[in-house]
């Protein structure tokens, strides 16, 4: 694995379009390798199904196939995920606070500023889809 890589999931093959690869990613949390999961309900298991851009590894529904994204990437997707909403989020609960506004008033408004920002996130969503690639690699069986 390259040192610029963040993440490297292994996934398997769904489908092969002209488009690209669509891969099924199965996420555990830790406890998801406990052996007393199945009577927690806190056991995170989910399946996600993420689109890579090309087919050059002559690939096949159903091979084994490590999925990766590069550290920059990762780091972009944290800040527009988490960081800027937060940064958003106490910037104007400390701005409507310090102009007297009641504490409710305020944490209302300050969330209600998020809505702005997800439907800024959500229309910009296709440009936003061409910045963050995933890279397909074939898995050797072992």
């Amino acid at each position: 694995m390259e040192a610029s890589v963040c993440i490297e999931q292994e996934g398997i093959v769904e489908e092969i379009t002209n488009h690209g690869i669509r891969v099924r990613l199965h996420r555990d949390s830790a406890c998801g390798q406990c052996g007393a999961h199945a009577l927690c309900n806190l056991s995170d298991v989910s399946e996600r199904i993420i689109e890579a851009a090309d087919n050059s590894m002559n690939l096949k529904t159903g091979d084994v196939v490590g999925v990766s994204i590069t550290r920059s990437m990762g780091n972009k997707a944290v800040i527009l995920g988490y960081l800027a909403p937060f940064v958003l989020l106490v910037t104007m609960l400390i701005i409507l606070n310090s102009l007297g506004f009641n504490e409710l008033l305020s944490g209302l408004v300050s969330i209600s500023v998020l809505i702005p920002y997800y439907l800024l996130i959500y229309m910009l969503r296709d440009r936003l889809k061409n910045s963050f690639y995933f890279t397909v690699r074939k898995k050797e069986l072992q």
